[in-house]
């Protein structure tokens, strides 16, 4: 990849996210989801210092502080419109897909009891997982960071902005797949559980059918959880940092490392199907796919259009 313009990817980030906020907009306005403002309060103001910082550290023209605090506030503000998508979906309540991806899973030869009696038989494998899986929003947070650092602001742009695609069509796609997940389905209770904690496995239950009820939903932020099942965006997210770390040979072994591991604990804590993983990843490659096509041939076309307005050597 040839080095573009940073002034592009940042104007294509800054447009993405005031894109996922006019989206939420009119999913309010079309449909019975509320937003608890006092929820946000929090958020609201972490997002006023970051953004206070990148325009103090805009104006001066500090290195790498302006992209840096551009990710951080990109990735804050996409926690409304992420969220809020992901529960119009569930809000739609179509039938419940849980047959079909068991289903699905069995053709693929998975035996969930196998992998779970597994992964529970190991303390040591049930806590790297549980860490592996805790560490989504950390990524989201720091990997832009490390990427800027290392002087990757396109891969950092371009990360995130994945991130919103992956986001979009997964919440599309469960539409038709709403789920209560595999611990619900095959009947495996967290307290029989030696090693794996499966809080997230039941923790997402109460939002799920709150939010399928008929009637006004009110979305509390401190009250919210990941209600998708399939596809897994744990796995999309894993498969887009694994990618976006790539570019820096110092970082792929061990956010490569860590994120086979996230993909793999979207099983075995989280409540997801085999399946749910396999899709996750896929149009988590879709998605880098598409950010690269943006933040890179996009850029190159228009430098490209830069030059060639450039009087020739011959005319001058």
């Amino acid at each position: 990849m040839q080095i573009v313009d940073q002034k592009i990817a940042a104007r294509t980030l800054l447009w993405t996210v005031c894109g996922a906020y006019v989206s939420m907009f009119v999913i309010l306005a079309v449909s019975d989801l509320e937003i608890d403002l006092g929820s946000v309060g929090m958020l609201a103001q972490i997002l006023a210092v970051v953004l206070l910082i990148l325009g103090y550290a805009t104006w001066r023209r500090m290195v790498i502080l302006p992209a840096a605090f551009g990710c951080l506030a990109a990735v804050f503000a996409s926690s409304l419109p992420v969220l809020l998508w992901t529960y119009a979906a569930i809000n739609l309540n179509l039938p419940l897909a849980d047959s079909q991806l068991m289903r699905m899973d069995a053709a693929l030869g998975f035996n969930w009891y196998s992998f779970i009696g597994y992964v529970d038989a190991s303390p040591t494998l049930a806590w790297l997982l549980a860490e592996a899986y805790s560490s989504f929003h950390l990524q989201l947070l720091f990997l832009p960071i490390l990427l800027v650092m290392f002087g990757r602001e396109q891969r950092a742009y371009a990360m995130i902005f994945a991130y919103y695609v992956l986001c979009a069509i997964s919440s599309v796609i469960s539409i038709w797949y709403p789920a209560l997940g595999t611990y619900v389905m095959y009947g495996v209770e967290a307290e029989t559980l030696s090693n794996i904690n499966a809080k997230f496995g039941y923790f997402f239950l109460e939002q799920f059918h709150a939010v399928r009820e008929a009637g006004p939903f009110v979305l509390r932020l401190d009250e919210s959880a990941g209600i998708l099942t399939f596809p897994s965006v744990h796995a999309g997210v894993a498969a887009l940092c694994a990618w976006a770390a790539w570019d820096v040979k110092w970082l792929r072994i061990p956010f490569g490392l860590l994120n086979v591991a996230m993909a793999v604990s979207a099983v075995s804590h989280a409540n997801h199907y085999f399946v749910d993983v396999i899709a996750g990843v896929a149009i988590a490659a879709l998605c880098a796919s598409v950010a690269t096509f943006v933040f890179y041939r996009r850029a190159d076309t228009f430098v490209s259009a830069q030059q060639a307005t450039l009087p020739s050597p011959a005319s001058t």
